[in-house]
């Protein structure tokens, strides 16, 4: 539900207590640049005052907060304050990011929302996912929810506890350790010819490994049929893995969106270890050391899948 939607929420949100108390240990997250192909680490920003604006370019509130965040960022990032924005932005608006910044002269960096570890970790701070929302990390690590910037009151205690943060001491070690990619787990399962593949087969590749079935099949499958039309040539390995339906059921999918990767029978052992639930899509950027990149677990309506995936795809291949 968002702010600039259901402005109606506004007195009950006043009234809800926060997921998670103030001033909890943060997690380090990375999100897709959405003007370059690069990563934008919260952990790069170790030791500084961060403010995270969660924005969306159509946010006649997030318009309105843009030249105040301007302002707030030129008079303290010599001071040690860094801004980190996040664009809620869909599929209809996204495109119109990067005129947005140049119009509001953002210098800070942008990233996309992904529906990775900020929207499981951060993002439950406030409960709605209203616009604007701001979040501020302690130079110490800890993150709390700053509530919504819709009156001159809130955006004065926004700026007290900006003021706030920056008289904190740094301290002596990072804390916000980076974030530690893990190896992707085992893989061994057949093909729609009943070929056995495992991980071992695409060693040294650029893996992107999309779990599906006939109900989620639309979701993603255009769009990885694309990247591996697009990128295959240059190393790029897309691996489907079906759960659970007929061969006949996966084979339709493949057909529809002219899919040319392999598609794998999945099983429950394989779904619990790589997703860690009974989700029936998911999708898992893994290097070519066989470490996961980025782990997406929910397609939203109108989401922004294919800037995030091209973005994830082009920096796996090292063009950033």
């Amino acid at each position: 539900m968002k702010w600039c939607r259901l402005v109606a929420l506004a007195f009950a949100f006043l009234t809800l207590p926060l997921a998670f108390p103030a001033g909890s240990p943060v997690k380090d997250f990375t999100l897709p640049s959405a003007t370059e192909n690069s990563l934008i680490r919260l952990s790069d920003h170790a030791g500084k005052v961060v403010l995270i604006n969660w924005w969306r370019t159509s946010c006649t509130l997030s318009q309105a907060e843009a030249p105040k965040l301007v302002e707030l960022y030129k008079k303290y990032h010599a001071q040690g304050l860094d801004i980190i924005g996040i664009s809620d932005d869909n599929t209809d608006t996204v495109a119109s990011v990067p005129a947005y910044l140049k119009r509001y002269g953002v210098t800070w960096p942008v990233g996309l929302n992904d529906q990775g570890e900020f929207k499981r970790q951060v993002f439950p701070l406030d409960g709605q996912g209203a616009t604007p929302g701001n979040y501020i990390v302690s130079r110490g690590g800890q993150i709390t929810y700053l509530g919504l910037d819709r009156t001159p009151e809130s955006w004065n205690s926004l700026v007290a506890s900006v003021e706030r943060a920056l008289k904190e001491p740094v301290p002596g070690a990072s804390p916000v350790p980076a974030y530690k990619l893990d190896s992707a787990p085992a893989l061994e399962l057949p093909d729609l010819q009943s070929r056995k593949v495992t991980l071992a087969n695409f060693s040294g590749k650029p893996l992107i490994v999309n779990f599906f079935n006939a109900a989620s099949c639309d979701w993603t499958g255009a769009l990885l049929a694309k990247l591996h039309h697009e990128y295959a040539a240059r190393g790029l390995q897309v691996v489907g893995i079906d759960l659970f339906d007929s061969d006949d059921a996966a084979r339709q999918c493949a057909a529809k969106y002219h899919a040319e990767y392999p598609i794998l029978r999945g099983d429950q052992a394989t779904q619990m270890a790589w997703i860690g639930g009974n989700k029936g899509w998911a999708t898992f950027f893994v290097t070519p050391d066989g470490k996961i990149l980025k782990t997406i677990a929910d397609s939203i309506d109108n989401g922004i899948e294919e800037p995030v995936f091209t973005k994830y795809a082009k920096y796996l291949l090292g063009t950033h």
